[in-house]
């Protein structure tokens, strides 16, 4: 619930009750006692008057509190191109990563030095018979 609701909610409690208790006061008197009708619908007519200026306060002080809220700040324009240039960059970095393996591949398979003895370091050049498998195009 919101506050506002809740608010009138509470204020209409509080109304019933006040009638409550004044027609509970009233009731057990004897009718010389008993206060006449205007005398009862000023003291309601105070009451009102009391809740509608805690009402108009409480709004008041919603409105105060919500233009006093720093904005929640997004990103600039430029922050989100800064994200995605680095995410381009990475990606031709392993398109380029990819291309030079797939060199050294074609290089190891055009060497005519193929000896059996000395295995190649390089994870690109140990098994150049391999096909050369590159990632989807961004």
């Amino acid at each position: 619930m919101s506050i506002s609701k809740r608010l009138n909610l509470v204020l209409g409690i509080l109304l019933c009750l006040a009638i409550g208790v004044m027609a509970n006061g009233s009731r057990g008197k004897s009718s010389s006692e008993t206060q006449d009708v205007s005398s009862l619908d000023r003291r309601l007519s105070l009451l009102e008057q009391r809740f509608y200026s805690i009402e108009s306060n409480i709004s008041r002080l919603q409105q105060y509190v919500t233009s006093q809220r720093p904005p929640v700040s997004q990103p600039s324009t430029s922050d989100r191109e800064i994200i995605l240039l680095r995410e381009e960059v990475q990606r031709l970095s392993l398109r380029l990563s990819e291309a030079e393996c797939g060199l050294a591949k074609l290089d190891e398979r055009t060497t005519t030095r193929k000896s059996s003895a000395a295995k190649p370091s390089d994870p690109c050049r140990q098994n150049p018979d391999a096909p050369l498998r590159l990632s989807t195009r961004p």
